[in-house]
């Protein structure tokens, strides 16, 4: 049995969300970063698509330092 929690939302564009969900499935606790995709015909609830990552918790801050490198980077 999994338990799976949204963390946090951020609009990708008209069609597109990112959803930060954490995971515990089989005792392993997981943060997942995916793309959710509005139906395509209106209406519904977004569902999840392929592109994305899922990882362990225990490799969530390096993610973190990769991501706030990737700012500072882009911010020059």
């Amino acid at each position: 049995m999994s338990d799976l929690r949204t963390i946090a939302t951020v609009r990708k564009n008209n069609s597109q969300e990112v959803r930060v969900r954490a995971i515990v499935n089989d005792g392993y606790a997981l943060i997942d970063v995916r793309v959710f995709a509005a139906p395509r015909h209106g209406g519904g609830e977004p569902h999840p698509t392929a592109a994305g990552i899922c990882l362990a918790r225990s490799k969530l801050s390096a993610l973190i330092e990769a991501l706030q490198a990737a700012e500072r980077e882009v911010a020059r």
